[in-house]
């Protein structure tokens, strides 16, 4: 049974992956529109020290959790989120499902050329499924309602927004009042995934819970900090809401301080 949970001070919506593309499906399909998320430890971690994306990810209609971070955290403090609802696995699941009631996405984002080959292949994979558009990231601000108004004019039931944590979700809560019956999802490296630009950890390795550290050994210049020190940044904060709930505030600042510090000299030394 689906319920509302808060974890980090962020509301999240608890579920089986059946569940989630159940309620997804039947919410497209009806044209409610909305705004959904997934939420790993790096989202957290930047929601803490953003605002701007705290707001959006408080203002979701589903926030699921992504990953094994957010799962142990969540059940250190009391509150477990059982299942890893990440995109990658869910979008799939969901076009499946959809494919046969004429379910229609547009692609929007990644670099020149993802989209499209990412759209090919869900198309040739669920049959049925109705491409309504593809579009990359690379856009200007003064571009923007002119991509808006081509999303609207498609018909989409859902809009795949893959421009990475956190400017996908802040674009989303900025701009899903201007495609009403659409559906945002935000959706990261997902197109990068389906595109087969970039290889999936294998089965047994997601398995266990720690394709972060798959992901680290594909890309460690890219990603270190992400998963290394971000991953220390975010068991500080579970630790200041087990231990101090009251002083999360306070206690951020010198978490993120003392780990930034920690870095730098890392980074400068032989």
């Amino acid at each position: 049974m689906a319920d509302r949970i808060s974890f980090l001070n962020t509301s999240f919506d608890r579920m089986s992956p059946s569940e989630a593309v159940e309620l997804l499906l039947a919410r497209l399909l009806k044209r409610q529109g909305g705004r959904v998320y997934y939420a790993n430890a790096h989202t957290m971690v930047t929601a803490a020290k953003n605002p701007a994306l705290a707001e959006a990810l408080e203002q979701s209609d589903f926030l699921l959790a992504d990953g094994s971070g957010v799962r142990w955290g969540s059940a250190l403090l009391g509150t477990p989120l059982v299942h890893n609802l990440n995109g990658t696995d869910l979008v799939p699941a969901l076009c499946k499902a959809g494919a046969a009631k004429g379910l229609s996405v547009y692609l929007l984002g990644g670099k020149p050329g993802v989209a499209e080959a990412a759209a090919t292949n869900l198309a040739k994979a669920y049959p049925g499924l109705v491409i309504a558009g593809t579009r990359h990231g690379y856009f200007s601000q003064a571009q923007t309602q002119q991509v808006l108004k081509t999303i609207r004019a498609s018909r989409t039931h859902l809009l795949l927004v893959a421009m990475g944590v956190p400017l996908q979700e802040i674009w989303i809560n900025q701009y899903a009042s201007q495609l009403p019956g659409i559906t945002c999802m935000g959706v990261g490296g997902l197109f990068d995934f389906v595109a087969e630009r970039v290889a999936r950890a294998p089965s047994s390795i997601r398995a266990m819970g720690i394709e972060w550290l798959w992901r680290l050994a594909m890309e460690p210049a890219r990603l270190w900090k992400r998963y290394i020190l971000g991953n220390f940044v975010f068991l500080g904060l579970v630790i200041a809401y087990a231990t101090a709930p009251h002083q999360v505030a306070q206690l951020k600042n010198t978490i993120f301080r003392e780990i930034t510090s920690a870095a730098a000299n890392w980074s400068g030394s032989d």
